[in-house]
């Protein structure tokens, strides 16, 4: 009988256990990111409470000291290389003071509002100031497209124009739609054509189509399926939802994980997979990733998906069943 506690208990205990909010081990619990850290009033403590954050990007250089969440660097375009290359302040300093295993490239550079950046331009500036990062150990993760059709060909072009000479140790990328089953199809497009793990440094619930932007239980429910999806599938490595910030820019306010005053909402709850919270969408809701969004059955308001566990529990019902 002892023998048999202790076989159920290890079976348990290995996969049910979850870090603990300052165990920075980035795994397929803990994929969470968060994207705008970048103020300084902002508590980034509510976001650790659950182990499940474990990284946060500022699209830039500005990082949080009183975190022990990972820091990744970004070199968000051709405006930003003087703070880039600065000696007191630069990436060089970062380095030695956050110790990222990482950096991003740069910010949805097909986008003549954001970096705006040809392939050709893109290719020389990942030569001389991103690839070089390589020799001191850190992973280089790719210029990050928005979601729009151009974005897949401004990376092939951009590594025609490296012409070797650029290693992308991973795909970032944006995603702004209302469905989630798109979502699941445009990463997975991704991964399968240039065979490299993937980060979503951005995604969220937002209509740029001309349509009704997402209801907060749409929002909830598209939060649900995509990031079950991405927490089962070990080549999506790391995720970050948009936003974690106070003012979302002229997206859908409802997609926000922090108030105006700089507290966590419901839907941050949910993010962090804090205890007792469920998520607000009714099943089956049409555009937001209702019935099907994933290949799964809809799943009732207020659960959620647990990929890994589940088989965990199966085999301890199967060997309980054979015990009996």
């Amino acid at each position: 009988m002892l023998t048999t506690t202790l076989f159920l208990f290890l079976l348990l205990a290995d996969t049910s256990a979850h870090p603990t909010a300052r165990t920075l081990a980035v795994t397929n619990t803990s994929k969470a990111g968060i994207a705008g850290a970048g103020d300084a009033s902002t508590d980034m403590a509510q976001f650790e409470t659950t182990g499940k954050v474990s990284w946060y990007y500022t699209w830039g250089l500005d990082s949080v000291s009183d975190t022990d969440l990972q820091f990744v660097p970004m070199l968000w375009g051709q405006q930003d290389v003087a703070q880039w290359t600065d000696p007191s302040s630069g990436i060089n300093a970062t380095i030695a003071q956050r110790k990222p295993t990482a950096v991003l490239g740069f910010n949805e550079p097909q986008e003549t509002g954001q970096s705006n950046l040809t392939p050709q331009e893109g290719a020389a500036l990942w030569k001389q100031y991103i690839e070089p990062l390589r020799a001191q150990g850190l992973r280089l993760g790719s210029p990050a497209p928005s979601s729009a059709p151009s974005g897949k060909t401004w990376i092939q072009d951009f590594l025609t124009a490296c012409d070797g000479g650029c290693t992308l140790d991973f795909i970032a990328l944006h995603w702004y739609d209302v469905n989630a089953t798109a979502f699941i199809d445009y990463i997975n497009d991704f991964h399968n054509t240039f065979n490299l793990s993937i980060w979503v440094t951005e995604w969220s619930c937002q209509n740029y189509n001309g349509g009704p932007q997402c209801t907060a239980s749409q929002i909830s429910e598209l939060l649900n399926t995509t990031q079950s999806y991405m927490n089962s599938v070990d080549w999506v490595e790391r995720y970050s939802w948009f936003g974690i910030l106070r003012d979302l820019e002229g997206v859908n306010s409802l997609d926000a994980m922090l108030t105006s005053s700089g507290k966590i909402t419901n839907l941050g709850e949910q993010y962090i997979g804090a205890a007792g919270v469920q998520t607000s969408g009714a099943s089956g809701s049409a555009g937001a990733g209702g019935a099907g969004a994933t290949g799964l059955p809809a799943l009732p308001s207020g659960t959620r998906y647990v990929f890994r566990s589940g088989w965990t529990t199966l085999l301890v019902l199967g060997v309980v069943a054979c015990l009996l």
